[in-house]
């Protein structure tokens, strides 16, 4: 066994955030991040410098339910000190709700093998919630829009759904394994499954899926605006309010 083996325990943590008061995950000068929040939780509980490391980079305004870290400690503090005793230590819009010790080594971002995404879209404007939900402020019909999602699975090149300049090692290029829709009261609820997400990527998705509820693309156009490769071609950057991070799924 070496050095470091015997020196560090390797956690897996999953949290949750509101991220209305965020400007993003990741650490950035001058901005409340929640990367910072957790780290400097770390550092009160332990009295130790911890970086972590996410399954993924949520922007500013973006929610997860079910956000995946690693880290490493020399801490000697027990397991339920990290599952329990760091929300102490935390503001009230995160939340730790699991850790646990690893074996060996663990990465959140690298050993993930797929992800979901969840976007709320509300049918009518609303006071309470309104944090937590886009609502479009037009008409629109859902059926083309369900219509238009199923295009999304399997493999494809997501660069008409990204952010310019957002290429990074993959190409843009990821398998999307489900879509589902549900509709509970005023809530439109689409939830999606791949192996890895890119900039913008789900709330590009969602503005163009509301042109064509809007009757000003077709689910046919939809599919050649994806084959496009141009996101020139695709609608507007929803939101993020209505964005959540369900769930990251690794093997073991």
């Amino acid at each position: 066994m070496n050095r470091d083996t015997e020196q560090y325990r390797y956690f897996k943590m999953t949290i949750e955030y509101e991220g209305t008061g965020f400007a993003g995950w990741q650490i950035q000068p001058d901005q409340r991040t929640v990367q910072e929040e957790i780290e400097t939780g770390l550092f009160k509980m332990t009295k130790k410098k911890i970086r972590v490391t996410a399954s993924g980079r949520t922007d500013a305004g973006v929610h997860a339910l079910g956000q995946v870290l690693s880290f490493k400690t020399d801490s000697t503090l027990p397991i339920t000190a990290f599952s329990k005793g760091l929300n102490s230590y935390l503001p009230e819009d995160i939340r730790v709700i699991d850790a646990e010790i690893k074996t060996e080594k663990f990465d959140a971002r690298k050993e993930a093998i797929n992800r979901t995404y969840r976007y709320i879209i509300s049918t009518r404007p609303k006071v309470i919630g309104r944090q937590y939900c886009w609502y479009p402020q037009c008409d629109f019909q859902l059926d083309p829009m369900i219509k238009a999602s199923d295009y999304l699975k399997g493999e494809h090149n997501f660069t008409s759904f990204c952010k310019k300049e957002s290429e990074g090692y993959y190409g843009n290029i990821s398998t999307v394994y489900k879509v589902e829709w549900k509709t509970i009261g005023d809530e439109i609820i689409f939830q999606i499954n791949a192996i890895r997400f890119f900039h913008n990527m789900i709330r590009i998705i969602i503005g163009t899926f509301i042109e064509v509820g809007k009757g000003n693309l077709t689910p046919e156009d939809f599919k050649q605006i994806l084959e496009a490769q141009d996101r020139e071609c695709a609608g507007p950057t929803a939101p993020p309010q209505g964005l959540y991070l369900f769930k990251v799924y690794y093997k073991n």
